[in-house]
């Protein structure tokens, strides 16, 4: 009972991570589209932002949050577009609209990134697995204690080997679970983000971005 109570409690978690993940990489797109709506010398500053903020989440982001760390070249173009909000000077009522938009946007990414940056952080707690592995070492105990000689060795250690292969099988799942970011089969890629910022490189190809491939200024 506790073993599927955990399993269900960090395929939550991986879930909120993936769904984090994908939220933050479209509002990219979104605030790259929105921002078309001003004039070009105050949008490129924002449309450079994106670009450099999806390069450096790929690149160096993703890298660090397996070490459940938080990169200092992501959150440094999270401030460049923000100054590029606060450049933006809304001239008639459809700017204003937009700008309203754009702040928007801007809380669902920052929002989106809380969510994934959190779920890297996530650990099932220590006397959560201490519990789990003493339930699975009694468990297997209690299969060989309870071993009826009689029976053909084939018999009961196809039952012993079914029944620990059960308990470590979830075990492994509970970790697999609890680490979204590793670099493994399955596991939570910056897929998404390279989708949506293909997407925003092909629409913004007159915009100079401020950093090379990788997301390092220049």
């Amino acid at each position: 009972m506790l073993l599927a109570f955990v399993v269900l409690e960090a395929f939550d978690s991986f879930n909120n991570a993936k769904s984090g993940a994908e939220e933050e990489a479209t509002t990219l797109v979104q605030l790259s589209r929105t921002a078309e709506f001003f004039p070009v010398v105050e949008r490129d500053p924002i449309e450079g932002a994106v670009i450099c903020y999806g390069r450096a989440v790929i690149h160096d982001g993703w890298p660090k949050m397996k070490e459940g760390e938080r990169s200092p070249l992501v959150q440094s173009w999270v401030n460049r577009l923000e100054d590029g909000l606060h450049g933006l000077h809304p001239a008639n009522p459809a700017q204003e609209a937009a700008f309203l938009q754009l702040l928007e946007q801007q809380d669902k990414r920052t929002d989106a990134r809380r969510v994934r940056l959190s779920e890297a952080n996530r650990a099932v707690p220590a006397p959560a697995w201490f519990v789990l592995v003493l339930g699975a070492l009694v468990t297997v105990g209690f299969a060989f204690f309870f071993a009826d000689r009689r029976e053909y060795f084939i018999v009961q250690g196809s039952l012993m080997a079914a029944i620990t292969a059960l308990v470590v099988g979830g075990l492994l799942l509970v970790w697999f679970l609890d680490h979204p970011y590793e670099n493994r089969s399955g596991s939570i890629q910056p897929d998404e983000m390279e989708r949506q910022l293909v997407i925003v490189e092909g629409e913004q190809q007159s915009v100079t971005p401020p950093c090379d491939e990788q997301g390092n200024p220049v």
